[in-house]
């Protein structure tokens, strides 16, 4: 996989189980860190394969909302789990 491909991902979860549900985050690459709690935005492929986006919603101003959209690769996706504590986020990813 190249290029956009590699945004398509396999998981052990439905688009029923993430779709609009909270996450709290934080993901790492070899020059950048970005953590917060936003919520999983999914498609899905008739393959079976999945975009998973973190969708984190500002207002920068009393009319204007922004969503910065953060898209999940396979070294991420793997790592999804189940949050400890319900009342933060129904998920967690430490990546």
């Amino acid at each position: 996989m190249s290029g956009d491909d590699d945004f398509w991902v396999k998981t052990k979860w439905s688009y029923d189980d993430l779709n609009e549900k909270r996450v709290q985050f934080e993901l790492t690459a070899s020059d950048k860190q970005i953590s917060g709690i936003g919520v999983f935005r999914i498609s899905q492929r008739p393959s079976g394969e999945q975009r998973i986006e973190i969708v984190v919603t500002t207002a920068p101003s009393y009319w204007e909302l922004k969503d910065h959209v953060f898209t999940v690769r396979q070294v991420h996706a793997n790592k999804i789990q189940h949050h400890l504590d319900q009342s933060i986020a129904e998920f967690e990813l430490l990546a």
